[in-house]
Protein backbone atom coordinates (compact mmCIF):
# COMPACT_ATOMS: atom_id res chain seq x y z
CA UNK A 1 0.00 0.00 0.00
CA UNK A 2 1.36 3.47 -0.86
CA UNK A 3 1.72 6.17 1.77
CA UNK A 4 -1.22 8.56 1.66
CA UNK A 5 -0.02 12.11 2.42
CA UNK A 6 -2.20 15.22 2.50
CA UNK A 7 -0.58 18.65 2.32
CA UNK A 8 -2.30 21.64 3.93
CA UNK A 9 -2.07 24.88 1.96
CA UNK A 10 -5.00 26.62 3.65
CA UNK A 11 -2.95 28.38 6.35
CA UNK A 12 -0.56 30.52 4.31
CA UNK A 13 2.18 27.86 4.16
CA UNK A 14 5.38 28.88 2.42
CA UNK A 15 6.21 25.35 1.28
CA UNK A 16 3.45 24.67 -1.23
CA UNK A 17 4.59 21.35 -2.68
CA UNK A 18 5.63 18.03 -1.18
CA UNK A 19 8.78 16.62 -2.84
CA UNK A 20 6.98 14.00 -4.91
CA UNK A 21 10.04 12.19 -6.25
CA UNK A 22 11.30 11.45 -2.77
CA UNK A 23 9.90 7.96 -2.19
CA UNK A 24 9.43 6.49 -5.64
CA UNK A 25 6.40 6.70 -7.88
CA UNK A 26 4.59 3.69 -6.46
CA UNK A 27 5.26 4.43 -2.79
CA UNK A 28 3.08 7.46 -2.15
CA UNK A 29 0.01 9.40 -3.13
CA UNK A 30 -0.03 13.14 -2.48
CA UNK A 31 -3.19 15.25 -2.13
CA UNK A 32 -3.65 18.90 -1.22
CA UNK A 33 -5.98 21.07 0.83
CA UNK A 34 -5.78 24.12 -1.40
CA UNK A 35 -5.60 27.74 -0.26
CA UNK A 36 -9.31 28.38 -0.47
CA UNK A 37 -10.51 24.98 0.79
CA UNK A 38 -10.30 25.60 4.54
CA UNK A 39 -11.22 25.24 7.27
CA UNK A 40 -9.82 21.73 7.73
CA UNK A 41 -12.51 19.16 8.43
CA UNK A 42 -12.11 15.58 9.57
CA UNK A 43 -13.44 14.06 6.36
CA UNK A 44 -10.56 15.77 4.53
CA UNK A 45 -8.02 13.88 6.65
CA UNK A 46 -9.52 10.56 7.68
CA UNK A 47 -8.38 8.52 4.65
CA UNK A 48 -4.75 9.67 4.88
CA UNK A 49 -1.70 8.43 6.79
CA UNK A 50 0.13 11.75 7.22
CA UNK A 51 -0.79 15.44 7.37
CA UNK A 52 2.03 17.72 6.20
CA UNK A 53 2.16 21.39 7.20
CA UNK A 54 5.13 23.26 5.68
CA UNK A 55 6.17 26.58 7.23
CA UNK A 56 3.07 28.60 8.05
CA UNK A 57 3.72 32.34 7.73
CA UNK A 58 2.02 33.58 10.89
CA UNK A 59 1.25 37.31 10.89
CA UNK A 60 -0.45 39.88 13.12
CA UNK A 61 -3.25 40.62 10.70
CA UNK A 62 -5.96 38.36 9.34
CA UNK A 63 -7.05 34.84 10.17
CA UNK A 64 -5.93 32.85 7.12
CA UNK A 65 -2.70 31.71 8.82
CA UNK A 66 -4.37 30.84 12.15
CA UNK A 67 -6.06 27.65 13.37
CA UNK A 68 -9.63 27.76 14.63
CA UNK A 69 -10.71 25.76 17.66
CA UNK A 70 -12.68 23.42 15.39
CA UNK A 71 -9.63 22.79 13.18
CA UNK A 72 -7.55 22.05 16.26
CA UNK A 73 -10.10 19.47 17.41
CA UNK A 74 -10.10 17.88 13.95
CA UNK A 75 -6.31 17.60 13.81
CA UNK A 76 -6.17 16.20 17.35
CA UNK A 77 -8.79 13.61 16.41
CA UNK A 78 -6.85 12.64 13.27
CA UNK A 79 -3.54 12.22 15.14
CA UNK A 80 -5.15 10.66 18.21
CA UNK A 81 -6.73 7.94 16.09
CA UNK A 82 -3.39 6.92 14.58
CA UNK A 83 -2.51 9.57 12.01
CA UNK A 84 0.87 11.21 11.54
CA UNK A 85 1.81 14.90 11.50
CA UNK A 86 4.92 16.29 9.83
CA UNK A 87 5.24 19.98 10.71
CA UNK A 88 8.12 22.07 9.42
CA UNK A 89 8.94 25.67 10.30
CA UNK A 90 11.71 28.00 9.11
CA UNK A 91 13.54 31.23 9.79
CA UNK A 92 11.16 33.53 11.66
CA UNK A 93 9.36 30.64 13.35
CA UNK A 94 5.93 31.72 14.56
CA UNK A 95 6.78 35.45 14.29
CA UNK A 96 6.04 35.80 18.02
CA UNK A 97 2.32 35.40 17.32
CA UNK A 98 0.64 34.15 20.47
CA UNK A 99 -1.27 30.95 21.01
CA UNK A 100 -4.41 32.96 21.78
CA UNK A 101 -4.41 34.23 18.21
CA UNK A 102 -4.28 30.69 16.82
CA UNK A 103 -0.63 30.52 15.71
CA UNK A 104 1.15 27.22 15.14
CA UNK A 105 1.85 27.16 18.89
CA UNK A 106 -1.71 25.86 19.41
CA UNK A 107 -0.53 22.45 18.20
CA UNK A 108 1.78 22.09 21.21
CA UNK A 109 -0.19 19.23 22.77
CA UNK A 110 0.52 17.26 19.61
CA UNK A 111 4.03 18.46 18.79
CA UNK A 112 5.39 19.31 22.23
CA UNK A 113 6.60 22.66 20.81
CA UNK A 114 5.49 25.74 22.75
CA UNK A 115 7.43 28.32 20.75
CA UNK A 116 9.06 28.57 17.31
CA UNK A 117 11.62 31.33 17.78
CA UNK A 118 11.50 34.40 15.57
CA UNK A 119 14.91 34.49 13.88
CA UNK A 120 17.52 32.31 12.21
CA UNK A 121 20.21 29.95 13.48
CA UNK A 122 23.79 30.77 12.56
CA UNK A 123 26.24 27.93 13.05
CA UNK A 124 29.98 27.78 13.68
CA UNK A 125 32.19 27.11 10.60
CA UNK A 126 32.54 23.42 11.43
CA UNK A 127 28.75 23.08 11.50
CA UNK A 128 27.54 24.84 8.36
CA UNK A 129 27.88 24.49 4.59
CA UNK A 130 29.10 27.60 2.71
CA UNK A 131 26.82 29.96 4.66
CA UNK A 132 26.03 30.19 8.37
CA UNK A 133 22.34 29.66 7.67
CA UNK A 134 22.92 26.14 6.27
CA UNK A 135 23.00 24.15 9.50
CA UNK A 136 25.03 20.95 9.14
CA UNK A 137 24.26 18.20 11.62
CA UNK A 138 26.57 15.21 11.98
CA UNK A 139 25.66 14.13 15.52
CA UNK A 140 22.13 12.84 15.95
CA UNK A 141 20.45 11.12 18.89
CA UNK A 142 19.52 7.46 18.52
CA UNK A 143 16.01 7.05 17.18
CA UNK A 144 14.39 5.02 14.37
CA UNK A 145 14.27 8.22 12.30
CA UNK A 146 18.05 8.74 12.56
CA UNK A 147 19.02 5.17 11.68
CA UNK A 148 21.47 5.12 8.78
CA UNK A 149 21.81 8.92 8.80
CA UNK A 150 25.33 10.40 8.78
CA UNK A 151 24.50 14.04 8.17
CA UNK A 152 21.57 16.32 7.45
CA UNK A 153 21.49 19.94 6.32
CA UNK A 154 18.79 22.34 7.54
CA UNK A 155 18.86 25.72 5.72
CA UNK A 156 17.06 28.75 7.19
CA UNK A 157 16.31 27.08 10.50
CA UNK A 158 14.78 28.20 13.78
CA UNK A 159 14.77 26.46 17.16
CA UNK A 160 12.07 25.46 19.64
CA UNK A 161 11.00 25.82 23.22
CA UNK A 162 9.57 22.41 24.02
CA UNK A 163 7.36 20.93 26.72
CA UNK A 164 8.98 19.04 29.57
CA UNK A 165 7.00 15.88 28.89
CA UNK A 166 5.98 13.69 25.95
CA UNK A 167 8.49 15.11 23.48
CA UNK A 168 12.01 14.00 22.53
CA UNK A 169 14.61 16.09 20.75
CA UNK A 170 16.52 13.99 18.21
CA UNK A 171 18.56 16.81 16.65
CA UNK A 172 20.10 19.82 18.42
CA UNK A 173 22.51 22.55 17.39
CA UNK A 174 26.18 22.70 18.37
CA UNK A 175 27.71 24.24 21.47
CA UNK A 176 28.82 27.24 19.39
CA UNK A 177 25.56 28.00 17.63
CA UNK A 178 24.15 31.53 17.59
CA UNK A 179 20.75 32.99 16.82
CA UNK A 180 19.86 36.20 15.00
CA UNK A 181 16.61 37.60 16.40
CA UNK A 182 14.52 39.24 13.71
CA UNK A 183 12.80 41.65 16.11
CA UNK A 184 16.02 43.66 16.66
CA UNK A 185 18.74 41.86 14.61
CA UNK A 186 20.64 41.03 17.80
CA UNK A 187 22.83 37.93 17.67
CA UNK A 188 23.27 35.80 20.80
CA UNK A 189 24.91 32.49 21.56
CA UNK A 190 22.31 29.81 22.20
CA UNK A 191 24.37 26.60 22.35
CA UNK A 192 22.59 23.27 21.94
CA UNK A 193 18.89 23.83 21.29
CA UNK A 194 16.30 21.50 19.71
CA UNK A 195 15.64 21.80 15.97
CA UNK A 196 13.96 18.43 15.38
CA UNK A 197 11.63 16.78 17.88
CA UNK A 198 9.29 13.80 17.93
CA UNK A 199 6.20 13.15 20.02
CA UNK A 200 3.29 10.77 20.38
CA UNK A 201 -0.33 11.73 20.94
CA UNK A 202 -2.58 8.83 21.92
CA UNK A 203 -2.38 6.46 18.90
CA UNK A 204 -0.59 8.90 16.60
CA UNK A 205 2.84 10.41 16.05
CA UNK A 206 4.32 13.81 15.21
CA UNK A 207 7.64 15.09 13.84
CA UNK A 208 8.51 18.80 13.99
CA UNK A 209 11.53 20.27 12.17
CA UNK A 210 12.83 23.84 12.48
CA UNK A 211 13.59 24.11 8.76
CA UNK A 212 11.45 23.64 5.65
CA UNK A 213 14.00 24.42 2.94
CA UNK A 214 15.71 21.05 3.44
CA UNK A 215 12.70 19.64 1.55
CA UNK A 216 13.12 21.84 -1.53
CA UNK A 217 14.00 20.00 -4.74
CA UNK A 218 16.88 21.33 -6.84
CA UNK A 219 18.37 23.29 -3.93
CA UNK A 220 22.08 22.61 -3.24
CA UNK A 221 21.23 22.50 0.47
CA UNK A 222 17.79 20.94 0.08
CA UNK A 223 16.66 17.37 -0.36
CA UNK A 224 19.77 16.36 -2.32
CA UNK A 225 22.14 17.51 0.45
CA UNK A 226 23.69 15.01 2.86
CA UNK A 227 21.25 12.30 3.90
CA UNK A 228 18.21 14.57 3.72
CA UNK A 229 16.34 12.27 1.34
CA UNK A 230 16.93 9.24 3.55
CA UNK A 231 15.95 11.32 6.57
CA UNK A 232 12.61 12.19 4.97
CA UNK A 233 12.01 8.56 4.08
CA UNK A 234 12.70 7.53 7.68
CA UNK A 235 10.29 10.19 8.96
CA UNK A 236 7.49 8.98 6.72
CA UNK A 237 8.07 5.36 7.72
CA UNK A 238 8.09 6.25 11.43
CA UNK A 239 4.93 8.33 11.15
CA UNK A 240 3.31 5.40 9.35
CA UNK A 241 4.36 2.97 12.12
CA UNK A 242 6.80 1.09 9.90
CA UNK A 243 9.80 1.99 12.08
Amino acid sequence: MPYEIIVDLSHKEKLEEFPEFSLGEDDYEISYIDKNEGPIEFDMLEDFDILFIGNIQNSDGGRVDKFTQEELKVIKKFIGEGGGLLLTSGDGGDRDISMKKGSIRVLYKLTGVRRFWNGIIQEAPSNFLVKKKNVLITELFNHPITEGITEVVFPNCTFFTISEEDVDDIIVTSEKSEFKYFVDDDIDKIGPVPICVVSEFYEGRCVTVGSSDWLVEGNDYGLDAGDNLKFLSNIIEWLSFER
